[in-house]
């Protein structure tokens, strides 16, 4: 039974200081099992579906529960919502990961060949190592989408505090980020009418269900935004990066945003992975920045004794001496671009394109399977260039592609949440900040303090000074 006890909210007590007020309060917290009570959550379904009215029409022969029901429904655009890409590149299905749902809802293949019993939703099917199966709604609930609120305590509780595919330590460690977003204004009828037309132009180029996906699935982050309601903040497990529900939001949308109706800017690393890639060039900097701690954690197969062998022979090497200075300018991709001009590549290609060009070159060499270089001439093309920069972009990458990729990412949550925030909550604690991966958003007044301390941690750490845009959200 619940009952009232003086309590913290969950996470957020923060032990390293308290000369804030509103961290030395206390309130009163209605608290059931250990956990605050949270006595509703809102999702959102198609405007047409009545669920209620369904199950009173149609009640199931199982032992259901309403809210098991919306819980499931709402994945099917909220999922999208969480990866920008997965909206992009949506193929008709939403893939639900059984073993994930299976750990909130036990009973969760009853409830779904309910919903496609009732002519809700369609099913397609899991490929092994290939794809999780995937949900959609059925035509005739392919609509605009309404708020529903559940209130299954149960439910709630596995939702809110019992995920397992969060790091709820370095969560916890961060938690003087969360606070923030309870002032956060959300100019959420000029969001919608941006989105709006947005939608016609998809209806018009594209069919209809993914323009509607893309409509339902763009506006759920800035709605809870708008709401305020249980803000999303975790640690993701692979590379220990912060998950808001900004860093869900379509970029054109960050303008309806407001701290205190006081304008936001972003302060951005350039370039930031080539930036970061100098942790694997210097052996300095490869143990300043702890990346054979890192990389062990992230592929404990991988030989981190001859890759810092590796590093330590290449480090003077001219094109990684090249690879640096042209990374240090801040416009990486705009000197790669002149070196393959100079070098008979791209000779008939404008600027804009070239830069566009010269991404793809890096990022396929970054993130590329490392047998890729057999049929992409763009890999081909950036080991002519830097060949002993390939040499450790292939090692970290051998026997699993995707190290690089999360240790560099790894390497950037490291020193723009616990050491960039950090320093600055510990130095002036009433300096709103939200962060962007590589980014660090704050208020117009505040973008000066805020980029020296940034240049301070990366100069300190990478070796280099890193150049950084302003954004104006406006």
């Amino acid at each position: 039974m619940a009952q009232n006890q003086k309590v913290g909210f969950a996470f957020a007590t923060n032990s390293k200081k308290n000369n804030s007020p509103s961290e030395k309060a206390t309130l009163e917290i209605k608290t059931k099992g250990g956990y605050p009570v949270i006595d509703k959550l809102t999702f959102y379904l198609p405007q047409n579906l009545d669920i209620d009215k369904v199950l009173q029409d149609n009640p199931p022969q199982f032992n259901y529960g309403r809210d098991k029901l919306v819980y499931i429904l709402n994945l099917i655009y909220a999922l999208p919502a969480r990866k920008k890409k997965s909206i992009e590149n949506y193929n008709g299905f939403t893939p639900v990961s059984k073993t994930i749902l299976g750990s909130t809802i036990k009973d969760y293949r009853d409830h779904i060949n309910y919903l496609k019993e009732q002519g809700i939703v369609e099913e397609d099917n899991y490929i092994p190592d290939k794809k999780c199966g995937g949900l959609r709604f059925t035509h005739v609930y392919r609509q605009h989408l309404k708020p529903v609120e559940i209130t299954s305590w149960t439910l709630i509780k596995n939702i809110v505090y019992l995920r397992k595919n969060y790091n709820s330590e370095l969560t916890n460690d961060l938690i003087f980020l969360k606070k923030w977003f309870k002032d956060i204004d959300v100019d959420i009828k000029a969001g919608k009418k941006y989105l709006k037309r947005q939608w016609k132009e998809d209806f018009k180029s594209e069919n209809s269900q993914n323009a509607i996906l893309k409509y339902n699935s763009r506006l759920l982050p800035i709605e809870q935004l708008c709401t305020k309601e249980n803000p999303l903040f975790f640690v993701d497990k692979t590379a220990g990066r912060l998950h808001t529900y900004i860093t869900q939001l379509k970029s054109e949308l960050r303008k309806f945003l407001k701290w205190k109706g006081k304008l936001l800017c972003s302060i951005d690393i350039s370039n930031s992975q080539p930036f970061l890639l100098q942790s694997l060039l210097n052996h300095n900097v490869y143990e300043e920045c702890k990346m054979k701690e890192k990389l062990e954690r992230i592929n404990p197969k991988l030989d981190t004794i001859m890759l810092g062998v590796l590093i330590n022979s290449i480090s003077k090497e001219e094109d990684v001496l090249l690879f640096k200075k042209i990374v240090s300018s801040g416009k990486f991709y705009e000197e790669f671009g002149k070196i393959l001009k100079d070098n008979g590549e791209f000779e008939d290609i404008s600027n804009d394109n070239l830069r566009k060009e010269v991404k793809n070159i890096t990022f396929s060499t970054l993130f590329s399977n490392n047998k890729a270089i057999s049929y992409s001439n763009y890999i081909r093309i950036f080991q002519a260039i830097f060949p002993n920069v390939y040499k450790v972009l292939k090692y970290v990458k051998k026997g699993q592609h995707n190290t690089l990729a999360i240790v560099l990412q790894s390497l950037e949550a490291d020193l723009v949440l616990h050491k960039a925030c950090k320093r600055i909550d510990m130095d002036k604690d009433h300096i709103p900040l939200f962060t962007l991966h590589d980014s660090i958003i704050t208020t117009e007044e505040n973008v000066e303090y805020v980029k020296s301390v940034l240049v301070h941690v990366m100069k300190e750490n990478i070796g280099v000074k890193p150049n950084l845009k302003i954004e104006r959200w406006e």
